[in-house]
């Protein structure tokens, strides 16, 4: 499912029984917290993770917070909290959404028509690019100054190369004359065409979030996850020192 209320905070959340073994949740939206509630550890045993929070960009994958009881005294259990840095949580999401079709160049020829390489550019004749990271501007030459920050359309010769053409008339565009290529540049693709028989899709990135073994449950315990997303940001106050 794709995210379709940015802006607005959003909840989503999952009871099940475990297994014992890791476990993929597929979710509605990204989230910026996850809280597993392990109901089973709401006890006064000594030594249960009652509950073991992620929060996305503020920990790496696999990381988590757990909350652990570190006695059974009677009137009362006592907390501490650990970190747990294997086998927590872990981003699964499939990759999807629009390419940016953005790609690096791997060589342009002195020819006419000018040829780019570029390894599995994704791209298809007739589309507009323009090309990017090369010229005097640079740290270092890499060449093909003629070349940068202009728009051309394309023809594609093979899945790694493609020559250029001028965007109004057509015609190929002649780079004998140019700065020999060095290295480096990119290119992007800034629009795209497509064939009256085809039809458009969309692949919509699917969340996951992969619960560890040490966060999912021993089999058998009753479990409960609270899944979070804040509004359209976070604000980031930085140091407030």
């Amino acid at each position: 499912m794709s995210d379709l209320f940015e802006g607005r905070t959003m909840t989503e959340a999952f009871s099940y029984i475990s297994g014992g073994n890791a476990y993929t949740l597929t979710l509605g939206f990204q989230p910026d917290k996850v809280v597993v509630h392990n109901l089973t550890d709401w006890t006064g045993t000594a030594g249960g993770f009652p509950k073991s929070t992620w929060i996305r960009t503020l920990t790496t994958d696999t990381d988590s917070y757990q909350q652990q009881v570190i006695d059974s005294a009677t009137g009362g259990s006592s907390f501490n909290f650990t970190f747990e840095d294997t086998n927590g949580f872990t981003v699964a999401n499939t990759s999807g959404g629009a390419a940016d079709y953005r790609t690096a160049i791997t060589g342009i020829t002195q020819a006419d028509p000018c040829v780019v390489t570029a390894t599995a550019h994704g791209m298809a004749t007739g589309w507009e690019i323009r090309i990017t990271d090369l010229g005097p501007e640079m740290t270092t030459a890499r060449g093909m100054d003629e070349l940068v920050n202009k728009r051309y359309s394309i023809t594609v010769l093979t899945d790694d190369t493609f020559s250029l053409q001028d965007v109004i008339t057509g015609e190929d565009i002649d780079s004998t004359a140019y700065v020999a290529y060095v290295s480096g540049g990119s290119v992007m693709g800034i629009s795209r065409t497509q064939t009256l028989s085809s039809a458009f899709a969309f692949d919509p990135i699917t969340y996951k979030l992969t619960l560890g073994t040490a966060v999912v449950g021993a089999n058998g315990e009753q479990m409960f996850v609270e899944c979070i997303r804040y509004g359209s940001r976070i604000i980031a106050l930085g140091d407030i020192g």
